[in-house]
């Protein structure tokens, strides 16, 4: 029954820690209780304690699946559950063959983000919301080792509290020095150089958007959310046309808009459009669509494209959620990222703010300046340190105005830390192996 109170606890904690109560600061110890609970277990009670871990942890922060897709969000939650409980099984299968020294924690925590990695990143239903990483505000550490070093971490500090008296004053360091890492005043960003606009507004329809968009100040670009048109701005040249007589009005020098690609009569690409005053100077596909949406087929590359404002990175929506694709952008030369994107307002303020948090992530991992256009919001701006310096409120249309300015420089995450949870996953998988291969190898198995 304890370990079960402290399996629930370290569930209850997790969900505090994300929106919409956010209570951050929890993110840090939010993983203790469950290390608590499966220290010394067995591997079925291990494996059930996971499992119950995570079926608490992602109904209780991720309810707002079942706006979405209704009763097959619980099949969506169980498959969730299923990490945490590998985790569970293969550490508990793992630890009675492990020396009681320092490295002990660690592998744990190696274990933890690398199965985090797996789910968030290459699983076939990949998901990367809710893990210790993301719970954490962007910090100092956030540029040099991203959201999986700082989950590497966390379970790191937690594990050496959790599995003997020895390593707790290393977990305590551990623990602190993140903490001081994520919340200590960082230095002020340089005013912007460059005015963006980005729309707001659920009614994503071009003539819609044009009219809200005609109240709009001079400014430098304008972003439009995804799904702004259902167009290819390369084929529709009336659109276009009044596109560009927009851009001249605003003495902008490009616009960003979320439209479609197609490539048959049946196939097509969810794409963002970058249009200058002559024509369209670019696009990008998304590389992640939205599972079980039709959401287009997918596009495998992260350009940055030449603009008159610099090169720029136009990763759509649900690209944002994972490391890869903006980090991409950015190793290709994008010196800020414009971005659409598309909550539909029944999905429930909770995901909208949930949402919003990932975007932050990806600025201070990449060190760049992104403005994000919403159809019901999140619509922001976040400096390259990931702070929010600008935003509109939930499900009102309106149009944000910014100043950004373009960074060159590359972040120490850009020039390796990324590695970190690839790494660990490769690690998680020789664990894995190794958990089932111990014992047999030293006669622990039955006949």
């Amino acid at each position: 029954m304890i370990r079960l109170l402290l399996t629930l606890l370290a569930a209850g904690l997790g969900v505090l820690s994300f929106p919409p109560v956010h209570w951050h600061p929890l993110a840090l110890v939010a993983p203790l209780p469950f290390l608590f609970a499966i220290r010394d277990a067995k591997s079925g009670a291990a494996l059930g304690l996971g499992l119950v871990y995570g079926l608490a942890l992602y109904i209780g922060t991720l309810n707002w699946l079942l706006a979405v897709f209704g009763s097959f969000a619980l099949l969506l939650h169980f498959i969730l559950a299923l990490f945490p409980a590998l985790f569970a099984g293969i550490w508990s299968g793992l630890r009675p063959h492990l020396p009681d020294r320092w490295w002990a924690p660690l592998a744990a925590a190696v274990l933890w983000t690398g199965i985090e990695h797996f789910r968030s990143e290459w699983f076939a239903l990949r998901f990367a919301w809710i893990t210790p990483g993301t719970g954490l505000p962007p910090g100092f550490l956030t540029p040099w080792i991203g959201v999986y070093g700082i989950t590497l971490l966390i379970i790191a500090g937690c594990a050496c509290i959790a599995f003997g008296p020895r390593f707790r004053l290393a977990g305590t360091l551990i623990l602190l020095h993140t903490c001081l890492a994520a919340y200590l005043p960082k230095p002020p960003t340089p005013p912007g150089t460059l005015t963006v606009a980005a729309v707001q507004s659920e009614e994503m329809w071009a003539p819609s958007l044009l009219s809200q968009s005609e109240d709009l100040p001079h400014v430098d670009a304008i972003v439009w959310p995804e799904y702004g048109t259902d167009a290819d701005l390369r084929l529709d040249t009336k659109l276009s046309e009044r596109l560009q007589q927009l851009m001249t009005a605003k003495s902008s020098e490009i616009m960003v808009i979320g439209g479609r690609a197609e490539l048959d009569g049946q196939r097509w690409q969810n794409t963002a459009f970058t249009l200058g005053r002559e024509g369209v100077l670019g696009t990008h596909v998304k590389n992640r669509p939205v599972h079980f949406f039709d959401d287009g087929e997918p596009g495998t590359e992260a350009p940055a494209i030449p603009t008159p404002l610099g090169r720029i990175g136009t990763p759509i929506c649900f690209d944002n959620d994972y490391a890869a694709v903006a980090r991409r952008a950015v190793a290709n030369g994008a010196e800020f990222l414009l971005i659409p994107s598309m909550d539909a307002e029944h999905w429930t303020a909770r995901q909208h703010l949930q949402h919003a948090e990932l975007f932050r992530h990806r600025a201070a991992e990449n060190g760049r300046w992104l403005v994000v256009a919403a159809s019901s919001g999140l619509t922001q701006a976040v400096d390259p340190r990931g702070r929010r310096t600008a935003s509109l409120p939930l499900f009102k249309p309106g149009t944000l105005v910014t100043r950004i300015s373009p960074i060159s420089t590359l972040t120490p995450y850009q020039r390796g830390g990324w590695l970190i949870g690839p790494i660990c996953t490769v690690a998680a998988m020789g664990m894995m192996i190794a958990a089932v291969g111990l014992p047999r190898l030293r006669g622990k198995t039955g006949p």
